[in-house]
């Protein structure tokens, strides 16, 4: 007879990704406005992109993160206020001294409301 073990039948909800933790396929985290699903076993690194493998998006979404700050980490998706415009994060990065530093290092932002992509 085969035993099945039900805990892994469903999909885990694990909450925020979090580095050195141990995830087994078909636990679904948090990162940023984004949820995932782990396609396999692995224990996290200390940055999710490099772990982005081991992960399928499960649902998209945004995260407003308030004004723009220097050496704030943002996620893709993230949403920040600069100089009274609104951005949008396309590339996960550490923020330099300025909003234009970022983009001069060629760190993607869309302007929400233009729809333009700046950087």
């Amino acid at each position: 007879m085969a035993e099945f073990k039900l805990g892994r039948i469903r999909f885990i909800w694990k909450d925020s990704w979090t580095t050195g933790t141990s995830y087994l396929k078909d636990d679904v985290i948090r990162y940023g406005g984004r949820t995932y699903v782990a396609v396999k076993g692995h224990t996290s690194s200390a940055d999710f992109y490099t772990d982005a493998s081991h992960w399928n998006l499960f649902s998209d979404g945004t995260k407003w993160q308030s004004d723009w700050s220097t050496s704030t980490f943002y996620k893709i998706n993230d949403i920040v206020r600069y100089g009274g415009i609104i951005y949008i994060c396309n590339t996960g990065h550490t923020a330099q001294a300025t909003l234009e530093a970022d983009q001069s290092n060629g760190i993607s932002l869309l302007h929400l409301l233009t729809g333009k992509i700046i950087g």
